[in-house]
């Protein structure tokens, strides 16, 4: 039976999501992955690709300010949806906007500053993000040794800092993935495992490669060459991560659902399975719902958002006795037209 994009995403997303099932009691039976760099952890993801003339990086320009990197950013030359707050940085570069509304000079950072990134691993100390995925996009055209050198840096202010971090290849574009990712991986970037901040899980080194199954002008790789690259790193040693679709009510969604139940039920024996959403995401409440999960009721002021704010947090919960029904009714759903899911 040849390989189909809904097997490949499904399979991608048992292995990362069901590893991490905060809400999962189950009897005793072999445990999902245990606590580790990323299991229980809190990860943000890391571009560093902001670049300002005079700041030493090798690709030059303006990289991700402006639109026309060789030209400084202003009204009509930018990519900026938000101005950075540079309060906490010794270092800014002039642009060509206007003065703030306080008067000062409109300045940007570079992330090739090395004050910049330490910054940004300071905060992530001081507010409780554990690990850092740093981004690497095709690193065999003109980023290349940008990209290099913010992988220096990161691990470094990791190391300073006592964070982690790990590569996470972003595949979009790079048509050539198949045999230079694997290049990149053995001459370049596995030499940064050897530190004591490389992300570990299962006591594997962690590497994340986002983009497969999308099948979009910008990622068209057919299932066969994802499943050799994923295939090929966990040989290496890894412990893999996927970035892929989130397919809303679709079968692939509907699918990968089935089967981490399963997962859960099945085979690590669960009891019981738990979800949390914010009372907000009513979108998100009714799709548990659509799961067959009972609504056990609100958390009041369960956590505190970003912005300060407090969360109430919608429980939702399905027990084993409740199970055998709702995988007929996923079964069921996926033999559905399609956009029935």
């Amino acid at each position: 039976m040849p390989l189909s994009r809904r097997t490949l995403l499904s399979t991608v997303a048992v292995g990362s999501a069901a590893a991490a099932s905060p809400g999962l009691l189950a009897r005793p039976a072999s445990a999902a992955s245990p606590p580790g760099d990323v299991v229980g952890k809190i990860s943000v993801g890391y571009q560093g690709w902001f670049a300002c003339p005079g700041d030493g990086a090798p690709i030059g320009g303006w990289w991700h300010w402006s639109r026309d990197r060789f030209q400084p950013p202003s009204p009509g030359n930018t990519t900026i949806v938000s101005w950075p707050d540079l309060t906490e940085l010794d270092h800014g570069y002039p642009t060509a906007y206007p003065n703030l509304g306080n008067g000062q000079s409109a300045r940007l950072f570079s992330s090739y500053d090395q004050q910049t990134v330490d910054t940004h691993f300071t905060w992530m100390r001081d507010y409780g993000c554990d690990t850092a995925a740093l981004q690497r996009f095709n690193p065999f055209g003109g980023e290349g040794p940008t990209r290099d050198a913010m992988a220096t840096k990161v691990r470094s202010a990791a190391e300073r800092f006592g964070r982690k971090f790990y590569i996470m290849y972003d595949v979009t574009g790079w048509t050539t993935m198949q045999s230079e990712i694997k290049t990149d991986w053995t001459t370049k970037m596995s030499a940064h495992t050897s530190s004591s901040a490389y992300a570990r899980q299962n006591g594997k080194p962690v590497v994340c490669i986002w983009g497969f199954g999308f099948n979009d002008p910008g990622r068209p790789f057919a299932p066969a060459p994802c499943l050799d690259v994923i295939n090929w790193f966990k040989n290496q040693g890894c412990y893999v991560i996927g970035g892929v679709p989130t397919w809303w009510r679709t079968g692939v969604n509907t699918e990968a659902k089935l089967l981490l139940l399963t997962r859960a039920f099945e085979e690590l024996n669960a009891v019981r399975v738990v979800w949390h959403t914010d009372i907000r995401n009513e979108r998100s409440q009714r799709a548990i719902e659509r799961l067959g999960a009972r609504r056990e009721g609100v958390l009041r002021r369960h956590r505190q958002r970003p912005d300060g704010s407090w969360r109430d947090t919608v429980q939702y919960s399905m027990i084993v006795d409740e199970w055998p029904t709702a995988q007929a009714d996923l079964r069921k759903r996926l033999r559905e037209p399609a956009g029935a899911a």
